[in-house]
């Protein structure tokens, strides 16, 4: 693989109402289908894109489809996000008054939520998937449309730091770009986080 992009997918409703999304199989809002749309003049501008991969949930696969339209993206079950376990489909302030919340922040790299996974988990998974794809697509430019857990774990794996912290992470918007490059003897984090398409953006009244 020569060089990753990283996508987060669109806004979804449960994102608009704070809820926790993980494998729930949420889609994409109209907002979100908005913000996928917009990016497909940028993603057409990037060096050529050789392979589309996809997590299978249906917000990651409709934002690879809208912004990507001439490109089938390869579903991959290894870069879905984080199961979160009894955490999922409630809202933040819901989740702090769980008895396990605080023992699962308190270093939720290392503890599974329960009844679902932990960041290293996670990152596990991600980083076999990503080995294999560098190995599978060598040369390639290959991009992901992913989560924002999957997007951080790759990128600190990729960054060499050894233990994420909860507290202290990269901002990663929804339909976001991470520009990664792979040299023979580096590994080149050109970008994160970037939005040129979204700048200004302001869902259409209504949408969600």
């Amino acid at each position: 693989m020569r060089r990753l992009t990283l996508i987060r997918h669109g806004l979804t409703a449960w994102n608009l109402s704070g809820r926790f999304q993980g494998t729930s199989d949420v889609p994409l809002s109209d907002a979100g289908r908005q913000q996928a749309r917009r990016l497909r003049p940028h993603a057409a501008r990037l060096e050529r894109v050789d392979v589309v991969v996809s997590s299978p949930s249906r917000r990651a696969l409709e934002t690879a489809q809208l912004a990507f339209p001439e490109r089938t993206p390869l579903p991959e079950a290894r870069v879905r996000e984080l199961d979160f376990g009894v955490f999922e489909g409630r809202t933040f302030d819901q989740n702090q008054r769980h008895p396990a919340w605080r023992w699962w922040t308190a270093d939720p790299y290392e503890r599974p939520a329960p009844r679902g996974e932990s960041y290293r988990m996670l990152q596990a998974r991600a980083v076999a998937w990503l080995d294999e794809a560098r190995a599978r697509w060598s040369g390639s430019h290959v991009a992901l449309v992913c989560h924002s857990g999957t997007v951080q774990m790759l990128l600190a794996h990729l960054l060499g730091v050894t233990r994420p912290r909860y507290a202290e992470r990269l901002e990663v918007q929804h339909t976001s770009l991470s520009l990664v490059r792979f040299e023979a003897d580096a590994i080149v984090v050109e970008r994160v986080n970037a939005v040129p398409h979204l700048d200004a953006f302001e869902p259409a009244q209504g949408l969600t």
